[in-house]
Order: C-alpha cells, then sequence, then structure tokens
C-alpha cells in the first residue's frame, strides 16, 4: 500500500490531465475527459493546497524516554536493504519496510487491506514521518535528524476501508460532489486509531554514491527505537 500510495504522489497540473477518476489500488478508471472537466478545478486546487505541505525539520531527540504506561516499547536495528519487523499483539505487527518506510500490517491481510498507517498520516504528497529515505529532496542527514518520528495507523481492515475511501475522495475531489468532499475531509483520520513515535538513536551516513548533481547521501545502517500505543477499545453496549 504504501508504494503505491508513492506512486500516486502528483502535482495539481497532472491531475487536471487525468483522463478519469483514481482511487488507492487502481488508476484511471474509464471515464471521459469532458466528463472530467465539467468537474470545477477549484476543488483540486483546495485538495492540493491542504495536502501539499512542507513537513518541517525537528530538532532531533536521540534518547527515548521511558516507556509510557501501556505502550508496546523495543528497539532494533536495520541495515541497508534490511526489514525489520516485530509483533505489536495478534492482530498487528509492526515493520521497517526496506528503504525504509513505517508500517504497522495486519498478521492477515485481506484483499487491499495490507497496511494501516498510510492512509492516516499526511501529507500525502510530499515527504512524510513514514520515511525515512531520501525522498522529497531531503538527505539522508535530514532524515537521521527529524526524531522522533509520529505517526498514527487504524486497527482493522473495516476501519481501513473507511479512511480510504475518505482518502480517495479528499486526494480527488473531482470524483464526488462538493458535499461529499467537505464530509470526507472533516472526518478523514477519526476512527479510532493508535499511535506510535519512533528515534533513531545512531546511525552512518555515507555520500560514496553521490553524484554531481544530486548529493543526497544514503544511511547504510540505523539503530532506533519505537513506542506503539495501541487504543482503548470501547466496552459493548449491553
Amino acid at each position: 500500500m504504501t508504494k503505491q500510495l508513492r506512486n500516486l504522489e502528483f502535482d495539481a497540473a497532472a491531475l487536471a490531465k487525468a483522463t478519469g477518476p483514481c482511487d488507492m489500488q487502481s488508476c484511471y478508471l474509464v471515464m471521459s475527459k469532458p466528463a472530467i472537466l465539467a468537474f470545477p478545478l477549484f476543488w483540486v486546487l483546495i485538495a492540493n493546497a491542504q495536502i501539499v505541505k512542507t513537513t518541517p525539520r525537528k530538532v532531533p531527540e536521540r534518547a527515548a524516554p521511558a516507556c509510557s504506561q501501556g505502550a508496546i516499547c523495543f528497539s532494533g536495528r536495520v541495515a541497508q536493504g534490511e526489514e525489520f519487523r516485530r509483533t505489536l499483539n495478534s492482530e498487528l505487527e509492526f515493520v521497517l519496510e526496506p528503504g525504509w518506510t513505517i508500517a504497522i500490517v495486519p498478521k492477515r491481510p485481506e484483499g487491499d487491506c495490507r497496511e494501516f498507517a498510510s492512509v492516516v498520516n499526511p501529507p500525502y504528497r510530499a515527504h512524510r514521518q513514514l520515511y525515512i529515505d531520501t525522498s522529497y529532496g531531503w538527505t539522508a542527514e535530514d532524515e537521521t535528524s527529524d526524531s522522533p518520528r509520529e505517526f498514527r495507523f487504524v486497527t482493522n481492515c473495516a476501519d481501513y476501508q473507511t479512511e480510504s475511501e475518505r482518502l480517495n475522495i479528499v486526494l480527488w475531489p473531482y470524483t464526488a460532489t462538493p458535499q461529499k468532499y467537505e464530509e470526507a475531509s472533516a472526518k478523514l483520520g477519526t476512527s479510532l486509531l493508535g499511535n506510535g513515535r519512533l528515534w533513531i538513536a545512531d546511525s552512518r551516513i555515507s555520500h560514496s554514491d553521490d553524484t554531481a548533481d544530486e548529493k543526497l547521501g544514503k544511511i547504510e545502517w540505523m539503530t532506533f527505537s519505537v513506542e506503539i500505543k495501541l487504543p482503548h477499545q470501547p466496552a459493548p453496549l449491553r
């Protein structure tokens, strides 16, 4: 899911040239260009203005605080190209996907329900806390100094589908009425969510592959600590 979201991150000019609506799993369903142009460009520009944001750099915190009461805390180390995986409970796992991308995944994926963080962590068309890589012009030094990284996630497929549908409308408002866009925008991210933080404790950066035009560097390895807080499920009605 994370890689698919990245592939869908393009600017408003590209959206205006689209030949049909696009959702998270499939892009450009059959739709005539006149039908698309009938939707007001106004909504596209609003969505882009709200979603395309520059992620601010933070003063780095290297050491994780004491584990909060009720939280799941752990540490790890990854080298370039490696994956890190840790079980959170009987349903969920924390994963650092090679690259690296922070992900919360279900132990039993169903259909397109395979990753729970991407749908509720803006910005959606810019660098965000889930990415520990040199995308969007961030250098390796930028990445390792951005600590802690804070993120949210849904915890089940039903909430994933709800948030995914809302996000589709927010990202591509010309596929819905203005009223549906306003509703989706207001409700995006309001499902019951878990929260996480990741601290990068140490790392080694190399610029051996830099070129004259690109000097972003690469992270050869890093050590990190993670804190995960799962949401409290509401008591069942009696």
